[in-house]
């Protein structure tokens, strides 16, 4: 009888023993099947591509229209002589996708060197769940109309001019030889290196624009300016707390905010006529900058902290000055905002 106990409480220990790595390899079980299972989830994404190059004729410019409901829009300079068209659309996992999509959305009219690209939402395909990427390369000489509603646009490397508007979303250009306008509801636009003139415009956004010799024309409703090294210019932000700044300002210049600060650092090359209803407006000159100097405030702070402008008998609200015998004239006023010379 003694004998028969001891196995009974061996194999009751053995079995206690057991358990807890039995328990584990349950455990690891569970986890490894729930893996599985959502492994396709993870990996489910669909992807389609479209492929296609068109021969022109390199003797005549390309004239090129595109318009996409949404999505991302690359143009740039591939080769002379074609016009290669590329899209790339990827799905969700919820979302129809297969090697029918472009064909049924994407139409490509050509007669000669004009083209029409257009991409037409199809109802066998829920856009919802499936982004689009085309990507456009194109000879040098080629003119821009693009239209977005909502999404990206990219366009670089040729001659243009470029016209192109975004409902929601933001806008890159660079390196465009001839003018440029561009224009979003609800988004940013940032032009770099622009031959031409400048044209921009941004419901709300921000407006950035570099090395523009032939000037801009800039307006945002709610938003801030940035200029370096740009010809004739004016820019104009209508409401909100939105800044102008500027920097090598190699004409003449007209900037208005609401109640943002106007900050301007240049030589000046012509005449400068600066706004700013409750925003401060600084001037940074060079020391031996001629100009006339006219500056007034209703009720903000008038500061000047040159050498070369007498401060005796200085109204603390105006005061009009040639400085270095006179030059350039420089019209500054504030409804509240302060204003600082130096």
């Amino acid at each position: 009888m003694a004998t028969t106990a001891i196995k009974q409480n061996s194999l009751l220990n053995a079995i206690q023993r057991r358990a807890p790595l039995t328990r584990l390899l349950a455990w690891v079980t569970v986890v490894t099947i729930a893996s599985v299972a959502l492994a396709p989830l993870t990996f489910a994404a669909v992807t389609a591509e479209f492929h296609r190059t068109l021969t022109v004729t390199a003797t005549e410019p390309v004239m090129l229209e595109v318009e996409i409901p949404n999505g991302e829009l690359q143009i740039l300079y591939g080769q002379d002589g074609q016009l290669s068209i590329s899209g790339t659309a990827k799905a969700s996992a919820d979302a129809k996708l297969d090697d029918n999509f472009f064909p049924a959305v994407l139409t490509i009219e050509q007669k000669g060197n004009r083209f029409t690209i257009r991409h037409v939402p199809n109802p066998v395909y829920r856009e919802e769940g499936i982004s689009v990427l085309y990507r456009i390369a194109v000879p040098y000489r080629t003119e821009v109309t693009s239209r977005l509603n909502q999404g990206k646009q990219s366009i670089s490397g040729i001659m243009g001019p470029v016209k192109a508007s975004t409902g929601r979303g933001d806008i890159k250009a660079l390196y465009v030889s001839k003018g440029l306008q561009a224009e979003v509801e609800s988004g940013n636009l940032d032009l770099q290196v622009i031959g031409g003139h400048v044209e921009a415009k941004a419901g709300s956004g921000n407006i950035s624009c570099t090395r523009i010799v032939q000037g801009v024309s800039t307006e945002t409703g709610e938003g801030d300016i940035t200029l370096m090294v740009v010809g004739p210019s004016t820019a104009t932000v209508k409401e909100g707390t939105g800044r102008i700044d500027v920097g090598g300002a190699r004409g003449s210049l007209v900037g208005s905010t609401d109640g943002g600060d106007l900050h301007v650092r240049a030589i000046p090359h012509d005449d400068w006529r600066l706004h700013s209803a409750s925003g401060s407006v600084r001037l940074d000159l060079p020391p031996v900058a001629m100009l006339e100097l006219d500056a007034s405030t209703n009720s903000g702070e008038l500061q000047v902290d040159r050498d070369d402008i007498a401060k005796t008998d200085l109204d603390p609200h105006h005061f009009h000055r040639k400085v270095n015998g006179g030059g350039k004239r420089i019209e500054v006023h504030t409804e509240s905002g302060r204003i600082v010379i130096r």
